[in-house]
């Protein structure tokens, strides 16, 4: 009944287990679930070199105009649609954690609501991200 909030100075460290094991290039769980053709991500992140405070203030700023209400709690984010999609209204749950002192990973995942309308979430709520987000050379070359 009495619930104490925890209230945190800075996010969640992120040692290298968990850091490989949320890397695509890195990801084992194909040795151990059975790959589904045509199954379409519910999760994606982005590493970006800002504070954790202007990380959180951008994906506030950028959910507003694409209809999103936001809930915040330490460093982490719930965003919830306003309107009702193919499967109810589309939940987002984002997470900042610390790599290193300057570098944050940032997780987003599809909570509730359709899939195929995370993607086009993701693809205009990234395009308000774009100056966040860490871009190494051989991403800006491969572009």
């Amino acid at each position: 009944e009495h619930l104490v909030a925890e209230r945190r100075e800075k996010p969640e460290s992120m040692n290298a287990f968990a850091l490989i094991s949320r890397s695509e290039g890195f990801n084992l769980g194909n040795l151990f679930e059975k790959e589904m053709m045509g199954m379409v991500k519910r999760e994606t992140s982005f590493a970006s070199q800002r504070t954790p405070q202007e990380i959180m203030s951008k994906i506030e700023e950028a959910c507003g105009p694409l209809g999103f209400n936001v809930r915040k709690q330490n460093y982490k984010m719930k965003l919830k649609g306003d309107k009702t999609g193919r499967k109810g209204h589309l939940s987002v749950a984002t997470e900042v954690f610390e790599v290193a002192p300057t570098l944050h990973m940032v997780e987003l995942r599809k909570t509730g609501g359709d899939t195929l309308e995370f993607h086009s979430f993701y693809k205009n709520f990234s395009s308000e991200l774009k100056d966040i987000v860490w871009k190494t050379e051989s991403n800006t070359i491969a572009k």
